[in-house]
């Protein structure tokens, strides 16, 4: 079966306006409907009195693929990022988690990745994935309510730890980040072939692997979704590695986070990982689900509840304490 890669969708996205009532009316496009249904993201028919904004945002030299789905009363935003190889299609849970807990959602395909511009999985630097978000942010922050909450999967996680000390460790009231990434696992024992192919490689072909114990996931990911780049650019691996270095040099924060982390996950180095985080955000909390594998937004339902679980327990706990210091104040 051929896989639906809506390669003209993208070059038709129009400008986000970021009016509900003008960026809705692209909605009825009979592409725009196929690929909503292909990814089983076509929220509006789901949620009644939702409305769904679907257009480009430019932002940090991209044009970036990006969603709005706002309730008629929210009671915040809560801001979606992807992993890698990923985009918004696939997060069809984030996305109803999110407006399941009464939140408007905002999420954007990053650079390089689904119907966004920018070299297929590729990057000079994290820093723009970074740029990326804060600029998106900047471009809706007039339209979606506060509170600000941000839930961010893998190097989704990388890029909101990047924007809080780059742009704002104050923008997001909480942040959850699922098997967020510092460093992949085995990196340990395969730097040395990156280092050595490096001079000589811009790519190589993408192994997949299962992410997920749902495998209709991993199935559809492998299969059926034609927006998969099949190769790993030598150049985001480079970038990924100075994200590392990056990461340690960065001071101290108070900011509270939760992450939530598989103890099955085979696609991030999450021991390492999480050490790194606790030593710079030491007000970190770590929610672990045992034999939990990467994907964690798109993990099969014994796994996945106890992840979005506590995750809502987080945002609801910090709602209630905000509620709390205001009727004390």
């Amino acid at each position: 079966m051929d896989k639906p890669r809506f390669e003209g969708l993208s070059a038709r996205l129009p400008p986000l306006t970021f009016d509900p009532q003008a960026d809705s009316a692209w909605g009825e496009d009979s592409e725009v409907q196929a690929y909503l249904n292909h990814y089983s993201i076509n929220l509006t028919k789901d949620y009644p009195g939702v409305r769904h904004g679907f257009g480009r945002v430019a932002a940090a030299g991209f044009n970036l693929a990006t969603h709005y789905w706002l309730p008629d009363r929210p009671r915040g935003t809560l801001v979606v990022v992807h992993g890698y190889y990923d985009h918004v299609g696939l997060y069809g849970h984030a996305l109803r988690f999110g407006l399941d807990q009464g939140y408007a959602v905002l999420a954007f395909d990053l650079p390089g990745h689904g119907l966004s511009s920018g070299a297929h999985a590729s990057i000079d630097s994290f820093d723009q994935y970074a740029d990326a978000l804060h600029e998106v942010l900047a471009a809706s922050e007039s339209m979606l309510p506060s509170p600000w909450h941000c839930l961010g999967q893998s190097t989704g996680g990388a890029t909101v730890l990047n924007y809080l000390w780059r742009h704002s460790s104050e923008r997001f009231d909480h942040i959850a980040l699922c098997a967020p990434l510092v460093l992949p696992f085995g990196w340990r024992t395969s730097f040395w072939a990156y280092w050595l192919a490096r001079p000589f490689l811009k790519k190589v072909r993408r192994v997949f692997r299962s992410s997920s114990h749902d495998r209709a996931f991993n199935h559809f990911v492998r299969y059926e979704d034609g927006l998969q780049y099949p190769y790993l650019p030598v150049k985001w691996v480079t970038a990924m590695r100075r994200w590392d270095s990056q990461f340690f040099s960065f001071p101290v924060l108070d900011k509270p986070l939760l992450v939530v982390q598989g103890d099955a996950d085979r696609t991030v180095d999450w021991r390492y990982n999480l050490t790194r985080i606790r030593h710079r955000l030491p007000n970190t909390q770590v929610h672990m689900i045992n034999g939990a594998s990467h994907h964690l937004v798109n993990e099969s339902p014994p796994y996945r509840m106890p992840v979005f679980d506590a995750i809502a327990q987080w945002l609801n706990d910090s709602e209630l304490n905000r509620d709390e210091s205001a009727t004390l104040s």
